[in-house]
């Protein structure tokens, strides 16, 4: 029978026991936090649709009972459907900025980890030389 890592009292195998246990839930969660915040995000637009398209059918309705003329000049219409279309490209550079930064950050990430075990082998080839040094040699 396999003692469990408790049984053994091991600190680095506790110490392990431990970090997998936070590591495997911090990936489980991971998911939920996607999706809450994808979630919010869409109810933010929706909410923000709703609210824009409330005011413009009051706007609408105050303009038709009060006898206001609401017909817009060309030059004008021209103008807002220039100023959308300019917002629009705006948006698309500012989102493909911050997806090239998402990107960055999730390569330096990387980096930062593979080089994380490159260290670590690196000081496990320093306290091999160590030891080495340190330790008599054995009696034949």
């Amino acid at each position: 029978m396999s003692k469990t890592i408790t049984e053994t009292k091991d600190n680095f195998a506790i110490y392990q026991q431990s970090v997998d246990k936070y590591f495997t839930q911090g990936e489980q969660e991971i998911s939920r936090y996607f999706h809450a915040l994808n979630d919010l995000q869409e109810e933010y637009l929706h909410a923000w649709r709703n609210v824009v398209k409330a005011n413009l059918s009051l706007q609408k309705e105050f303009a038709a009972k009060s006898g206001f003329d609401s017909r817009m000049p060309e030059a004008t219409q021209k103008m807002f459907q220039n100023i959308t279309d300019e917002f629009l490209k705006t948006r698309s550079v500012r989102d493909q900025i911050v997806i090239a930064t998402i990107d960055a950050a999730k390569k330096n990430v990387k980096t930062f980890s593979d080089n994380a075990n490159a260290f670590a082998d690196l000081n496990r080839d320093i306290m091999q030389s160590w030891i080495s040094l340190c330790t008599p040699p054995k009696k034949p």
